[in-house]
C-alpha cells in the first residue's frame, strides 16, 4: 500500500460566535489546501443569557474548536499542530492529544503507521479557575435512533426527570424516532466545511475519528446554551473493551471516545476547566449490551422505527432505501444476535426483514463476532463473550435450534458458564451517575 504524504503542519485558526444566530464558526489551515470552515447552529439566546455564560462559554467553545478540528487533521496529520490563539492548559492538551492518539487509533492501524510522533499538543502552564452557573436541573440526552438511547429516555421519563433530546446533525432518521418519544428534541445542525469530501477523495489519509468526543463537545455547549444541567449519554460497559491488541501490545478500540477511560478525563476536564455545575455521563455505563438489549427487548413500540445501522447516516442521506437495517454490516449482525433471544422470532423478523442467521453469505461476518476468525469488527458492537452467550442461547431455543449458521457456529463456542451469565446480566458499580440518576436504574437491576 502506498501512503499518502504527511503534511508538516496543521493550524488552528480563530473561531466566532454570534449569539443573536446561534451560529458557531471554527476556522483551521490545511497546509495543502488551505482555509476551511466548520460551522454549527445552536439557536439564538438572548444578550442576558449570553452575558450571564460568556466565560464558560468561550472555554467550551475552545475545547470543541480542539476537538472538532480532528476531522481536518486527519487528512495530513501533521508533526507540527500550531495555535494561532490562547494555547490550552496542561489538562485540556492531555484530553486532546489523548483523544486524537486513541480515537485515531484504528485508522493508524488500518493503514500501518504509528501516531507517537505525530500528535504532539503543545499546553501552557496557565490555570484557568471554572466558575459555579447556575443550571436548571434538567437533562439533555443524546439520541442516535438505536435502542440504547432509547432505553435511557424511556427510564428518565419513568423516573420523572425533565429532558429534552439532543442530536447533533441533520439525520432524518435520528428525527424520526426521536418524534416517537414525544420529548421535545433540541437540535445541533453541523455542516463540515463543503470541500471536505473532496479533500477525503484526494490523496490523503482517510478514516474513523472519535465522533462521540465531538459531540460531548457540542452537548455541553448546547447545554450552557439553553440552560441544563446535565448530558445523558447511553455508552455500556462493552465500549471499554478494544477490537484489537497489536504487537506492541497497543489496544486499538473503535468506541475509544465512548469508554470509560475517555468518560473520566472528559467529565475532569469539564469540572476543572468550564464549570463544575454540568454534568456529564453515561446512564448505561454499568451494564453490558445484553442486559440493555434485555431491557429494550419490553419496549416494542421502538421495534419499527429504531435502528443501529450506519448506513442510516451517509453524509449523503441515508444509505438504506427499503428500510432501516441494511442487513449486510457488523452491526446489523450483532443487533440480530443479540436482541434475537429476547424476542420472539416472528417479532425479530418482522423488525430485520430477514433472518441474517439464515444466510450462510453472512457467516464471515458472525464468525468475527463471535471472536472465530479475525478481529472484533471495527463498529460499535458488544463484547465477544456477548455475542457468544447470544448464540448459545439460541442453540436452546427451538424457534432458533435448526438455522444455518445457529448450527454451524454453536458447535464452535465454548459454552459461557453460570457465574459468567451472572457477572454479564449484572449491574457494575463502575460509573459517573450523580446520585440524582441512579434510582432510575432499578427497573434493569436484577
Amino acid at each position: 500500500m502506498v501512503l499518502p504524504k504527511f503534511a508538516k503542519q496543521f493550524d488552528f485558526d480563530d473561531w466566532s460566535f454570534d449569539h443573536h444566530s446561534g451560529e458557531l464558526r471554527l476556522n483551521y489551515q490545511l497546509e495543502k489546501y488551505g482555509k476551511v470552515t466548520e460551522r454549527y447552529h445552536f439557536g439564538a439566546i438572548s444578550g442576558e443569557r449570553f452575558l450571564g455564560i460568556q466565560v464558560a462559554l468561550k472555554k467550551a467553545i475552545q475545547l470543541l474548536h480542539w476537538m472538532a478540528g480532528v476531522s481536518y487533521y486527519k487528512t495530513g496529520l501533521a508533526q507540527d499542530i500550531v495555535f494561532t490563539g490562547e494555547l490550552p492548559n496542561r489538562s485540556a492538551a492531555s484530553w486532546l492529544q489523548q483523544t486524537w492518539y486513541h480515537g485515531l487509533g484504528e485508522l493508524a492501524y488500518q493503514h500501518g503507521i504509528s501516531l507517537a510522533d505525530h500528535i504532539q499538543v503543545r499546553s501552557t502552564d496557565n490555570q484557568w479557575h471554572p466558575e459555579p452557573i447556575e443550571l436548571q436541573p434538567r437533562s439533555l440526552v443524546a439520541i442516535g435512533g438505536g435502542k440504547d438511547s432509547l432505553v435511557s429516555i424511556e427510564l428518565l421519563k419513568q423516573h420523572g426527570e425533565d429532558i429534552s433530546l439532543f442530536m447533533v446533525g441533520q439525520s432524518e432518521f435520528i428525527e424520526s424516532v426521536a418524534a416517537t418519544t414525544d420529548c421535545s428534541l433540541l437540535q445541533v445542525k453541523r455542516y463540515l466545511d463543503p470541500r471536505l469530501g473532496e479533500i477525503n477523495a484526494d490523496d490523503v489519509f482517510n478514516g474513523h475519528v472519535p465522533i462521540t468526543a465531538i459531540n460531548n463537545c457540542v452537548a455541553a455547549i448546547a447545554a450552557l446554551l439553553h440552560d441544563y444541567d446535565a448530558v445523558v449519554f447511553s455508552n455500556e460497559a462493552s465500549a471499554n473493551q478494544p477490537n484489537v491488541i497489536t504487537e506492541a501490545g497497543e489496544q486499538i478500540n473503535h468506541q475509544y471516545s465512548k469508554s470509560f477511560a475517555y468518560e473520566q478525563q472528559w467529565q475532569k476536564l469539564i469540572h476543572d476547566y468550564i464549570t463544575p455545575d454540568l454534568k456529564v455521563f453515561s446512564l448505561l455505563r454499568p451494564f453490558s449490551e445484553l442486559a440493555i438489549v434485555r431491557y429494550f427487548s419490553q419496549l416494542s413500540e421502538y421495534f419499527p422505527v429504531f435502528s443501529s445501522c450506519n448506513r442510516n447516516f451517509h453524509l449523503a442521506g441515508s444509505q438504506n432505501q427499503h428500510g432501516h437495517w441494511c442487513g449486510q454490516c457488523p452491526k446489523c449482525h450483532f443487533v440480530f444476535l443479540i436482541l434475537a433471544p429476547f424476542v420472539d422470532q416472528k417479532t425479530v423478523l418482522a423488525i430485520f426483514k430477514n433472518n441474517f442467521l439464515d444466510d450462510v453469505s453472512n457467516e464471515q461476518s458472525f464468525r468475527e463476532l463471535l471472536g472465530l476468525s479475525g478481529i472484533k469488527p471495527f463498529e460499535c458492537v458488544g463484547e465477544i463473550h456477548e455475542s457468544r452467550l447470544a448464540l448459545q442461547w439460541l442453540s436452546e431455543h427451538p424457534d432458533w435450534i435448526d438455522v444455518k449458521l445457529v448450527q454451524v457456529l454453536s458447535s464452535e463456542i465454548e459454552i459461557v458458564c453460570e457465574d459468567e451469565i451472572e457477572d454479564m446480566m449484572s449491574f457494575h458499580d463502575v460509573h459517573l451517575i450523580p446520585n440524582r440518576f441512579l434510582s432510575a436504574l432499578d427497573k434493569m437491576r436484577r
